[in-house]
């Protein structure tokens, strides 16, 4: 392929990254993403263009090139970030207000609250130690609740401190 060529579609293919990481960030903006990861994007999206148009001011062989190469590091780092900010958005599980921890009775409150998938619903935890006390026998606490639940019944832990899943393994 000749070079005007390949600079040409190498130029197309950076501004349809560029448009994609436009979208990421409105998308993020109707998502309700934490601020911090549009300016990540908003960033990586900048830093591509200003690659771009140094590249048209020394129009030399290689700097469109070098330019696309750019803009290519800059997608995949906005996918990363996309991906983890997605990932901590999607968590919709609210605590409720009377919530309390199946161990000790307390009101759970979001800083330090865990939610423990059982079954088709969760419980609520106020601290890391009471679900691990929970898990060593979760059929006695059922029975102290009134609750029906089987060890085969649960699930991810999400930590809220944390914004992060836990894969709990059935002892």
């Amino acid at each position: 392929m000749e070079t005007p060529i390949l600079d040409g579609v190498l130029f197309i293919l950076a501004r349809i990254v560029e448009f994609i990481n436009i979208g990421m960030i409105i998308l993020f903006a109707v998502r309700g993403v934490p601020a911090r990861y549009i300016y990540a994007v908003l960033l990586v999206t900048v830093i591509s263009l200003l690659f771009f148009v140094v590249s048209l001011l020394f129009r030399s062989e290689d700097a469109i090139k070098f330019s696309f190469l750019v803009t290519v590091g800059a997608f995949v780092v906005m996918i990363l970030i996309a991906r983890h900010a997605l990932n901590k958005a999607s968590v919709d599980i609210i605590i409720p207000e009377a919530s309390r921890c199946p161990v000790c009775s307390a009101f759970v409150k979001q800083e330090g609250a865990i939610a423990l998938h059982v079954g088709h619903s969760y419980l609520f935890f106020d601290q890391e130690q009471h679900l691990r006390k929970f898990l060593e026998s979760p059929e006695d606490y059922a029975k102290i609740r009134r609750m029906e639940i089987k060890s085969d019944m649960i699930g991810k832990a999400y930590v809220y401190k944390n914004g992060v899943w836990l894969e709990l393994k059935n002892t």
